[in-house]
């Protein structure tokens, strides 16, 4: 059985003398005086709640207010309220006191794990790709998303940026490059500017940056499959998306192929930029949203030969009233037609690994070149690669506005002849 506690008495509950710490006088049956270290002296009872458990004490009043004969019966009736569950104020101050304890320590502990998100790769990488955003196109956006939230996050998300080292990141990388060797690489390249970003927010020092340069194994990257060197071919492919039965992705091929504008900003072509009398399409270099349309950011414009003109014309007979020139097919949820589509396309035409729709840049840029003569500086202006400096940007769109006009028209009659087989034939 266990120890009962001798009473107390008045003289030494007068004696009692504050220490260092707190300390308890047991009375028994559950009443015990607290003396605090400022010398205050506190009833306290412990009781029993109906279920048979035992929460905090509750404290019943202080001595000399509350004398030691007063303290017995109200600790009495507290034990007796409790067991009948019954609420008193020395039990509803203690169940408080346990709340409120509870609550601070709930609210600790979601701090405590509020900041380990904050510091983690997963929420720093996304506030990277937030402040990166709007400088990017949305093909490079839509990019870096799948390869930090595919392969990135699974695998680093719940580390923390201050403590992240290179033999965390390796297998990862060495991991994608037996697979895809090319997003490999554009995960190390955003992992660096990761790294680089946690720096900037004062997550890590400045000579804290990975050491990841010769982590992947030796790779040579090729270009996008393009018909560079070879008429019939490229002449195959104009007939090919000549029948094409999608007329919606037959005439955004056709439009990809005679102004050599990169996919995503065919596919996204919006009316408002089409000028069909001036044979002009002045394409913003910014989206609404603030990212980048054209990869430069900057706006640009080309001019529209009559071949790319009859296929807008027929889609704007076709279009009720949209907003986009293109807009999307089966089950697509953007509001314009997918570029993913156009590749597909030329796929199921049977050009996988020979051209994509990037490709007809690559077209451009060489048979352009080699067959028509055009000149190099005509074929970047067109190409809307960056030039070096802002002026030289800025004197290229003036020099090269009406050159580019002609040459284009060359090269659609060019794609025409290429398609209809008279120059394989030797017909002028």
């Amino acid at each position: 059985m266990p120890r009962l506690a001798t009473p107390l008495s008045e003289l030494q509950i007068r004696k009692a003398k504050p220490a260092e710490k707190a300390y308890f006088l047991a009375d028994g049956n559950g009443l015990r005086l607290l003396v605090s270290p400022a010398g205050r002296k506190s009833w306290v009872v412990r009781y029993r709640l109906p279920n048979g458990s035992r929460p905090a004490p509750a404290t019943i009043g202080h001595y000399p207010e509350m004398s030691l004969a007063e303290a017995r019966i109200n600790a009495v009736e507290v034990q007796r309220d409790a067991k009948k569950g019954k609420s008193t104020a020395g039990i509803r101050k203690a169940q408080q006191e346990v709340e409120a304890a509870a609550s601070a320590e709930l609210e600790a502990a979601a701090q405590q794990l509020a900041e380990v998100e904050r510091v983690s790769f997963r929420a720093v990488s996304g506030r990277w790709m937030a402040e990166k955003r709007p400088t990017w196109a949305m093909e490079t956006y839509r990019k870096a998303r799948l390869v930090v939230d595919a392969y990135l996050v699974p695998k680093l998300g719940g580390l923390d940026m201050r403590q992240l080292e290179t033999k965390h990141v390796r297998p990862v990388l060495v991991e994608m490059a037996k697979s895809t060797p090319q997003l490999a690489r554009k995960a190390r390249q955003y992992l660096g500017s990761i790294v680089d970003h946690a720096i900037n927010e004062g997550l890590r020092s400045d000579e804290s940056r990975l050491r990841l340069d010769r982590i992947l194994p030796a790779y040579r990257s090729g270009h996008m499959p393009a018909v560079t060197d070879n008429d019939a071919k490229l002449g195959e492919v104009m007939r090919a998306i000549d029948v094409y039965p999608n007329r919606v992705v037959r005439a955004a091929l056709i439009l990809a192929a005679l102004t050599a504008m990169r996919s995503g900003v065919v596919a996204s072509a919006r009316w408002e930029e089409i000028d069909l009398k001036a044979g002009e399409w002045r394409i913003p270099g910014m989206n609404p949203d603030g990212t980048n349309r054209m990869k430069t950011g900057q706006d640009f414009s080309t001019s529209l030969p009559e071949q790319a003109l009859m296929v807008l014309r027929e889609m704007r007979e076709r279009n009720m009233g949209g907003e986009y020139v293109f807009p999307p097919q089966g089950r697509q949820n953007s509001p314009h037609l997918s570029r993913d589509t156009l590749s597909k396309a030329l796929r199921e035409m049977g050009f996988q690994g020979e051209h994509t729709t990037h490709g007809f840049r690559a077209s451009l840029r060489t048979l352009g070149r080699e067959r028509l003569g055009i000149d190099v500086d005509v074929l970047e202006s067109q190409l809307a690669h960056a030039p070096k400096d802002e002026v030289e940007a800025a004197y290229a769109r003036v020099k090269f506005r009406e050159k580019r006009r002609e040459v284009m028209q060359q090269w659609a009659d060019y794609l025409d002849k290429l398609r209809t087989g008279d120059i394989l034939m030797g017909v002028s």
